[in-house]
């Protein structure tokens, strides 16, 4: 059997039947193999061609036909722009292409409680609720409606007296932090009537942003003094010898392994990660000076926004390398917060002070294959449900938030 098929001439026929030939047999269909050797003339491995094949140290692969279809699949998925679906949502039988419709562009709900400008929001763990903090002093807990599908307002988290620039849900979704700008941080519990239990600071130092101990163990405050500070979840203070920042540090977090504590460096361009076993620091480079950063889930990926209107993407597993740059959104004056979301974190979706929400695939560094809008005013901040592909959240100086589904019309 001579030839080739394919519009391209490039399938030589004598290859593509040992490779269905290799296939039948792993799946157990050793009879029709056989048929299909005897009918076709061309055995798997006759003796003839596996003398030569051992020369060359060239035998085929075994399940030749499912490494070259996986791999067909997967560059089908990495060209795909709009890629939002499990890998098991993937068929054999036609060309895969998700549409436009895979990621969230339509406002589904408006969420209206807050007096003032919504500067941060965060879904909880299990993606059931949402928690936002704002201008107007407070932060509010919404719970998703089971029946409904809708968000509503399960507490009102009040006691600050400044505004609340950050809300962060407690590893097991039970407490939330708010920090106070300029202020103290404060300990909620959320599962029962939305009570403070707890609160930190310095004597005469105010709180600047805030985290959790990987394992809900303690508290994390970065503060006005440019100094990090922690504590057990009683108040009492934790020794830690990091020294002073660069600056004021706008983000700070735990890896959720408890190795890393991120910040920033002893200079403003720079990205601490310090290791808290060795004690060890290493630092990250960055271009120019950062306002906000994000941790993916898997904490490989570190994802910085930057005073020159870009968001980087580095992966910090290992020697820490810049990956890829997105551009497009407007930040001139105020903190842009943007966050990993979607299927296996593929997505990066950024606020802007264009009013608009911007969304870019991870692994096309180009312009944002989303822009959403709707909001009256600055976009401070997004969340991306950590369980539900499909649900986005945005935050912004119109003192609204918006829930962003699929757009199926």
């Amino acid at each position: 059997m001579e030839g080739t098929i394919g519009s391209k001439g490039l399938v030589k026929k004598t290859e593509l039947v040992r490779i269905i030939t290799d296939a039948l047999i792993s799946l157990g269909f050793n009879s029709i193999a056989t048929d299909l050797e005897n009918q076709s003339g061309v055995k798997l491995l006759d003796p003839t061609i596996k003398h030569f094949l051992d020369q060359a140290k060239a035998i085929m692969p075994e399940r030749r036909l499912v490494c070259l279809l996986e791999e067909s699949l997967d560059r089908q998925i990495s060209n795909c722009d709009f890629h939002n679906a499990p890998d098991s949502d993937m068929s054999l039988c036609f060309d895969h292409c998700c549409e436009k419709s895979k990621v969230p562009s339509k406002t589904v709900q408006t969420l209206v409680g807050h007096t003032d400008e919504v500067w941060f929001l965060k879904f909880s763990h299990n993606g059931t609720h949402l928690a936002s903090s704002s201008k107007d002093n407070s932060a509010i807990i919404w719970e998703i409606n089971a029946e409904g599908g809708e968000f509503l307002m399960k507490h009102k988290l009040e006691g600050h007296k400044k505004p609340v620039v950050e809300v962060l849900w407690s590893p097991d979704d039970k407490q939330v932090i708010t920090c106070g700008e300029n202020e103290v941080i404060k300990r909620w519990d959320v599962v029962g009537l939305g009570h403070c239990v707890g609160t930190y600071g310095i004597t005469d130092v105010g709180s600047v942003s805030c985290g959790w101990f990987h394992d809900g163990s303690g508290i994390i405050g970065a503060m006005a003094d440019r100094r990090i500070y922690l504590w057990n979840l009683d108040g009492s203070v934790i020794e830690h010898e990091q020294e002073q920042r660069g600056q004021k540090p706008s983000d700070v977090a735990m890896t959720s392994d408890g190795k890393w504590l991120v910040s920033v460096g002893r200079k403003q361009n720079e990205i601490s990660l310090f290791d808290r076993v060795t004690r060890d620091e290493t630092v990250i480079q960055v271009e120019g000076i950062f306002t906000s950063f994000s941790l993916s889930r898997d904490n490989k990926y570190l994802l910085v926004n930057l005073i020159t209107q870009e968001i980087h993407v580095w992966m910090i597993v290992g020697e820490p390398r810049k990956v890829s740059k997105f551009s497009g959104h407007k930040r001139s004056r105020f903190v842009i917060r943007s966050c990993f979301g979607g299927y296996d974190e593929n997505f990066i979706a950024s606020g802007s002070e264009d009013s608009q929400v911007y969304i870019w695939h991870k692994g096309f560094e180009r312009g944002p294959c989303c822009v959403l809008s709707g909001h009256g005013g600055a976009v401070n901040c997004v969340s991306w449900n950590p369980t539900d592909l499909h649900m986005l959240a945005s935050a912004s100086d119109d003192r609204t938030i918006r829930i962003w589904g699929l757009d199926l019309e």
